[in-house]
């Protein structure tokens, strides 16, 4: 009975002197008082970072006409095929080979193992330009 009281004080105390140790004084913050707030740190790098691009440049035809390039706007008809015909989702399983001995003839070769994916469909499918998906 003795011991039991003893073995039990004994792991009371430890367990109190181990969280006590892990405890910390609120005074002594982790966070400064002093410095730059967060929005005087935000204006700071937004004042010094400069745009790293420039506005066009437009040439200017003989009758003073602004001559622009319209070439990213136009309708072609690889732009029409992709946006008209949008292609179905294949699922691609992703399949982990292990290391393994191939036997090639006479010869045992070491393959590490790798890592490989299969579709699900044999070729990829394209959705009308009429459907919703």
């Amino acid at each position: 009975m003795v011991t039991y009281n003893t073995i039990r004080m004994i792991l009371v105390s430890s367990s109190l002197l181990l969280l006590s140790s892990c405890a910390k004084s609120v005074a002594s913050g982790t966070i400064p008082e002093e410095g730059l707030t967060v929005s005087q740190i935000y204006n700071q790098s937004v004042a010094t970072s400069a745009p790293s691009w420039t506005a066009p440049r437009y040439k200017r035809t003989a009758n003073g006409q602004m001559a622009v390039n319209y070439q990213g706007e136009t309708r072609t008809a690889a732009n029409e095929t992709k946006a008209l015909f949008k292609a179905l989702d294949n699922p691609a399983i992703p399949i982990y080979i292990y290391p393994h001995v191939a036997l090639i003839g006479d010869e045992q070769l070491v393959k590490p193992g790798f890592t490989t994916e299969f579709f699900l469909y044999k070729q990829n499918q394209f959705a009308l330009a009429s459907e919703r998906y």
